[in-house]
């Protein structure tokens, strides 16, 4: 409990009544990762995922610290896919600016296996409100609500901890 206050206080708290936008998302992903999203083939927006819960990371392929976050971030979507939330929490990633080529050299060099999206004329970087890069959001997707539980803009700087209290943001 103690590490989820650590964890608001070290983060920008969202307002309860903050609602992520519903973004139509960009990008080649594979069936795996639709199936991953519980997404249709074809175009999809934000509110199409099947999660409760949704972890989102707004990049960029230029961002010196999103590259420097990226081995912590995909260890933590690592261990969450091994956690006992597994089936109510998905990742992806929005690179803001980002065209396909740029998602797709992201993706390899640092080697993401989550769903990564294009956003080459920074379309869903405006709708989040041009936030800095890299930008974290926990959303709580049930009953279509999209409320946003937590906001972190910037380099994460214990990586355990804050998947920690990430689960923890997730009822049993």
């Amino acid at each position: 409990m103690l590490s989820v206050v650590c964890l608001l206080l070290l983060a920008t708290s969202a307002m309860a009544q903050d609602v992520f936008p519903d973004v139509q998302l960009e990008g080649k992903i594979t069936q795996e990762q639709r199936e991953y999203l519980g997404v249709p083939e074809g175009d999809f927006k934000i509110s199409n995922i099947n999660a409760d819960f949704l972890f989102v990371e707004v990049f960029s392929m230029y961002c010196p610290i999103c590259q420097r976050n990226a081995p912590s971030v995909n260890a933590m979507f690592a261990d969450a896919l091994a956690s006992d939330k597994a089936g109510a929490l998905r990742f992806l990633g929005i690179g803001a600016g980002n065209t396909p080529f740029e998602i797709a050299f992201y993706q390899k060099k640092f080697g993401v296996e989550f769903p990564l999206f294009e956003d080459p004329d920074y379309v869903a970087h405006k709708a989040v409100g041009g936030v800095g890069t890299p930008a974290y959001y926990m959303v709580d997707m049930r009953e279509g609500k999209r409320s946003i539980v937590l906001f972190h803009e910037g380099e994460i700087k214990d990586k355990d901890a804050f998947l920690k209290d990430l689960l923890a943001l997730i009822p049993e």
